[in-house]
Formats: C-alpha cells, sequence, structure tokens
C-alpha cells in the first residue's frame, strides 16, 4: 500500500491534498509543483514557505519508507471558490528559483579568481551564496567538469551563463528531489531497477511528435572573433539561427558544439507516453530491488535511459526521458513521460 505525503517542512504541518501535479525536466531548471488543497488547510502554508513531498511505500527500505519525491519553495497561493467546493491552489518551485529570478554582481568573483575554475567550483560558489547544495554527478570520482575561459556577468542572473558553459562541456543542471543541484551528463547505460515502456504492458496512451516550427536549415555561433556553423539537412528551408555569445575567450570546439547542439535539439523528434503509477510497481520493487532500495531509483524522472518498445510507431530503441509529470488525486497516480533520442543533449 503506497500513498503520497506532503509536508510544510517550514511550518512543519502535513497538508492534506485533492490533488498534485509535479514536473521534471531536463530543460526547465527548477522542479514546479501544483497542489491543490481544501480551504480548511489554507493557515497551514504561506509563500516562500518549504514544501515536501514524499511517496510512502511499505515495500521501500530507505529514507524510513517516506522517499522524497521533490522539495520546493511556494510562489504562489489562489483560493477559489464555486458552487461545488472551496479549494486552494498552491504553486511553487525549486529552491534554485532565487539563483535564477535574482539579478546581482558577486564582487568576489573577478577574472582573477575564475581562471582555472571548474564548471563545478563556479556553479558550487553561486550555489552556496543561495545555501543551495551543488552535487557533481558521478559521485565521489573526481571533478569532471573542465575549467572555464571566461565567466563574467553585472547586475543580471548568472544563470543563463551557467547553462550555456554546462552545455558547451557536455553537462546538463537541474534540481534534485532535495531542493539542491545536480551536475550531470547524458545518462549512457540503462540502470538495473527494471524500467523500461513497452506497448501492450505499461503504456496507456502513445503521442507522437516531430515539431518543425522552431527548426533552422543553418545554425551559426559566433564569439572572440570565430564562427561555427552546422547544416540541417532534414530541415528544407532557407531560415537562420544565429547566435552570437558575448566571451571573450571560447575554444573553437565549444563554438561547435553549440551550433550542433541547437541543430539536435530543435530537430529532435518526441515521443510522449502515459503510464499508471509514478514509477515502479510494488510487484518490481519487491523483485528486482528487495531489501536493498537505497540509492535506487524507484521513480521515473529525467535523465533515465530507458529501453522503449512501441510496434505502432515503429519504435525499438533506448531512449532518454527528458520530462517527467507526475499527477496524484484522490483515487489515482499517474505519469506522463517524454521521450528523446540521448544525442539530443550531448
Amino acid at each position: 500500500m503506497s500513498r503520497v505525503v506532503v509536508k510544510n517542512a517550514t511550518g512543519g504541518n502535513e497538508l492534506l491534498w485533492r490533488n498534485i501535479k509535479i514536473k521534471k525536466s531536463l530543460d526547465d531548471i527548477c522542479h514546479t509543483l501544483e497542489l491543490e488543497i481544501p480551504a480548511s488547510e489554507r493557515t497551514k502554508v504561506r509563500k516562500h514557505e518549504r514544501i515536501e513531498v514524499r511517496y510512502e511505500n511499505s515495500f521501500v527500505r530507505d529514507s524510513g519508507g517516506k522517499r522524497l519525491v521533490t522539495t520546493v519553495l511556494v510562489d504562489e497561493i489562489t483560493a477559489s471558490a464555486d458552487s461545488a467546493k472551496h479549494s486552494v491552489m498552491v504553486i511553487g518551485r525549486s529552491p534554485a528559483r532565487d539563483i535564477i529570478d535574482s539579478t546581482w554582481t558577486y564582487p568576489q568573483m573577478g577574472d582573477e579568481w575564475l581562471i582555472k575554475r571548474t564548471l563545478y567550483e563556479v556553479t558550487k560558489v553561486i550555489a552556496d551564496k543561495f545555501k543551495i547544495t551543488c552535487i557533481n554527478i558521478p559521485i565521489n570520482r573526481g571533478d569532471p567538469t573542465k575549467p572555464i575561459n571566461y565567466f563574467s556577468w553585472d547586475n543580471e542572473s548568472p544563470w543563463t551563463k551557467l547553462i550555456a558553459e554546462a552545455d558547451s562541456q557536455g553537462f546538463i543542471i537541474t534540481a534534485n528531489e532535495v531542493g539542491g543541484l545536480y551536475i550531470w551528463q547524458p545518462e549512457g547505460y540503462v540502470r538495473d531497477e527494471g524500467f523500461h515502456l513497452t506497448e501492450g504492458q505499461n503504456v496507456k496512451t502513445i503521442e507522437w511528435k516531430e515539431n518543425g516550427a522552431e527548426q533552422y536549415h543553418e545554425y551559426i555561433v559566433s564569439a572572440a572573433g570565430r564562427e561555427a556553423m552546422a547544416i540541417d539537412n532534414t530541415c528544407n528551408n532557407n531560415r537562420i539561427l544565429t547566435i552570437n555569445l558575448t566571451d571573450p575567450i571560447i575554444e573553437p570546439d565549444k563554438l561547435q558544439r553549440r551550433a550542433e547542439t541547437e541543430m539536435r535539439r530543435r530537430r529532435e523528434t518526441r515521443t510522449t507516453v502515459t503510464v499508471s503509477g509514478w514509477g515502479l510497481t510494488d510487484t518490481q520493487i519487491k523483485n528486482n530491488l528487495g531489501s536493498n532500495t537505497a540509492g535506487k531509483e524507484i521513480f521515473w524522472v529525467p535523465n533515465l535511459l530507458i529501453p522503449v518498445s512501441m510496434p505502432s510507431l515503429g519504435l525499438r530503441a533506448n531512449l532518454l526521458i527528458a520530462e517527467v509529470e507526475q499527477e496524484a488525486g484522490v483515487d489515482a497516480m499517474s505519469s506522463t513521460i517524454t521521450l528523446v533520442k540521448r544525442d539530443a543533449y550531448l
């Protein structure tokens, strides 16, 4: 038997709830939460307070049987009423919102300080200012990120610069369940927990989308007097996308990588499926993981590479989860999973 537990970690109160929707993505840094609670719970939560969502299951042998799903800070609270019911909608984002939303200058981070500093070191210094934990994956294997030749900003958010630098090095920065940050690379192997999506078994609905609205034939990225170009021969038009970077020092391979990354992501087809539950079933947890659930993934999460078999689409491949929306109501839990080829993030 399982249930979803919502707690105001700031006030210490467990919240009754009617509906929950959580979104996690490789493209949107923060987790987002939409939480509907009864009007009677209104006094238990206020803006900027910390909300934790946990999944309680007797087969989960770690975390006291209550695995953390997400942590957010409340952005907005809206109370509404009609003839049928009174309710309150609570909307929140990961604590990383504070970095994204802030515009500032950090005087200690001049060019001299940044010489030979890695992506992880720079990200950690910025995260530390906001009391956000920064974790480099793989953990305990040294720092796989590379030095940044130039990183400067003036009364603006440093976030877009961090994301651009991470992308140029082949890394992704996203929020994690405890409210900190992960710096990681696209998953390169299928994990052993038993995740899969198979038409006729665990897939409820399938949607395949090929979107050319934001696709270009020619991609040009320029900086420091240099220019790189990527041509998309699958886009038969004359559109050109030019990106001008402000970095006065940048290697040619980083420019080329940025051009090719823009091309791959904009031409990528996406497959979206819905499934029951938020991750592994009780039977899968029991049979595949047994009593050793610590350090094992039990939820559908971004950056999980999984086997996908959908004969109706002629699709059989290992695909990367780019986005997950987890939803729960009084009677049911479900997940909407967006899948892409791994090279969209390489």
